[in-house]
């Protein structure tokens, strides 16, 4: 019975982070049929709960955090056929991963990510001009965002800067 629960849950936070991700940067080309899009998402969770699984069950250092942000637009190009533009911008996928990466934690089934999910409400909560983040194409403005955060840390009494982000988050609701 416990796995049938945590396979649930897991499941749910998946539905979250893709809709979290993909629901306002019109990531599939035009008329790709929904059993294409599905077989997709199927594959790209299996990819990113290995990715959890060696990656994040132990701390894990920015730079291969980034690394992974990286690895998964790459993976994203082998289904070029279903997305536009035949890959994900770094925008899509930060977004992604540092969600699903921050459901796992919340959950306690990880320890506390190195980053967060950078999109216009955490823009606006630390007082920066909002930068879209579906048009991330690199990690330039990603990368301002989560300096500028680190400078916060001590203001809003947080150990990390995804402890601050939930906190900030928090205070939306």
């Amino acid at each position: 019975m416990q796995q049938n629960k945590a396979s649930f849950i897991n499941y749910e936070i998946w539905i979250l982070s893709i809709m979290g991700a993909f629901g306002r940067a019109n990531v599939y080309k035009e008329n790709t049929p929904e059993i294409k899009k599905t077989y997709f998402k199927n594959k790209l969770k299996g990819y990113l709960d290995d990715m959890i699984n060696s990656n994040y069950l132990k701390p894990i250092a920015h730079f291969q955090h980034l690394e992974n942000i990286n690895e998964l637009i790459h993976y994203s190009k082998m289904y070029g056929e279903v997305l536009r533009n035949d890959t994900f911008n770094f925008g899509v996928t930060q977004k992604l991963l540092n969600l699903y990466l921050k459901y796992h934690w919340c959950l306690g089934l990880i320890p506390a990510p190195p980053h967060f999910p950078v999109d216009s409400i955490i823009q606006k909560k630390l007082g920066l001009k909002v930068v879209p983040w579906t048009k991330f194409e690199d990690d330039t403005e990603y990368l301002r965002i989560i300096s500028h955060s680190e400078t916060l840390l001590e203001k809003y009494d947080c150990s990390n800067i995804a402890e601050l982000e939930l906190k900030l988050f928090s205070r939306n609701i």
